[in-house]
């Protein structure tokens, strides 16, 4: 089960946050996390030319995606017990794009004229719960041409 799904903008600050517990954007601890992430995702791609892709723990794993044209990343938390079960990397890589399409073309005006307030995007946590659901997890998603 997915727990929590942070965007990080370019510069690796977190701009949004949705806490599948209820709890989303109310509580700013993603953005000390979120950073600390960011610097994890500079550390591989710049000390050892790779993509960090995963970090798993007792309790949780960190997906981690990059939106290729925007380099915005997109970490989502899971239960480590989906790890190897039901949630495949299929499914996550499905789930990003599928996030990144719609967070970019809902907030592109915002995202264009970005000044360091993230009020806006917390509207989006009404637009995950429409997205995240048990059928959806599987089909393929395309990123619409032209966002970005």
């Amino acid at each position: 089960m997915i727990q929590e799904i942070i965007i990080l903008n370019d510069k690796g600050i977190p701009i949004f946050c949705h806490d599948f517990s209820g709890s989303s954007n109310e509580d700013n601890k993603y953005q000390l996390i979120g950073s600390y992430f960011d610097q994890l995702c500079r550390f591989a791609k710049y000390g050892f030319k790779e993509s960090l892709t995963t970090i798993k723990m007792n309790k949780s794993v960190f997906y981690f995606k990059t939106h290729p044209n925007t380099n915005f990343h997109l970490i989502i938390k899971c239960d480590s017990k989906i790890d190897s079960k039901k949630l495949k990397k299929k499914s996550i890589d499905n789930i990003a794009i599928k996030i990144f399409d719609n967070f970019f073309v809902k907030f592109k005006s915002e995202l264009m004229d970005f000044n360091g307030n993230i009020t806006p995007f917390k509207r989006f946590s009404k637009d995950i719960d429409e997205m995240i659901k048990p059928k959806g997890l599987l089909r393929s998603f395309v990123i619409s041409p032209g966002v970005f």
